[in-house]
């Protein structure tokens, strides 16, 4: 192949390698047309486009993919986001909603946190299902906050079902109310699986009094 032959070939390869580079970064033709949002239960589709703030028809290519991540996990009911492309025009967002555990109140307002300890979302009623912790300092940095919500990840159903609120003044004072003003003393969160399984068998058995003192995990005290 001649020298002219040679600079001719690289002339049309350089040229198409351009278009493709504009078609790809800089053309509409390959732009973001859908956000298809995966996992969502509470947040509307709408909300996650808005906090993505991406026009329509914006190269998908050129989409920070980990800026759009940072910007959803920024959303406090967001617990964890992942963005990708799929070719040739959609945006993917898978999310991950934070899930309450519990209910904290601060300063009169009722607030769910989730397993992690973090304030999510304002509620004027508590959701089914879902117990008052009652903490000085709620929060993902407080230890009373996080022995609270390893206590209530460990009650067995039938705790549940009784379970009116559970207060943690402390890391090892940990109390819970029951229904008819039963207490039970708790202690720490350490070895809570046996104490649940302790205070299940003692309500299965209709072993009746108005504390339950199951602190230590080899044995109880019914009073």
């Amino acid at each position: 192949m001649t020298r002219r032959r040679l600079l001719g070939a690289g002339t049309v390869l350089a040229v198409v390698v351009a278009a493709l580079g504009w078609l790809v970064f800089y053309s509409s033709a390959l732009g973001v047309n859908t956000i298809e949002v995966r996992g969502a239960r509470v947040l509307s589709t709408e909300t996650v486009e808005d906090v993505l703030a991406i026009a329509p028809g914006t190269p998908l290519a050129r989409v920070d993919l980990a800026a759009a991540e940072t910007a959803l996990e920024n959303v406090s009911q967001i617990e964890s986001a992942t963005v990708s492309r799929d070719w040739p025009g959609t945006l993917v967002v898978q999310v991950t909603e934070r899930s309450p555990i519990a209910a904290v109140d601060v300063n009169g307002t009722t607030w769910l946190l989730d397993r992690f300890g973090v304030l999510f979302a304002q509620v004027s009623a508590l959701p089914q299902g879902i117990v008052p912790l009652r903490v000085e300092r709620p929060g993902p940095e407080d230890r009373a906050t996080s022995a609270g919500i390893e206590v209530i990840q460990t009650l067995a159903p039938a705790i549940r079902a009784v379970l009116v609120s559970i207060s943690a003044p402390s890391l090892t004072q940990i109390e819970l109310e029951l229904t008819d003003g039963r207490t039970v003393i708790w202690g720490s969160p350490a070895d809570s699986v046996r104490k649940s399984a302790i205070l299940a068998g003692l309500l299965a058995g209709g072993v009746v009094g108005t504390v339950y003192d199951v602190s230590s995990p080899t044995s109880a005290v019914v009073r």
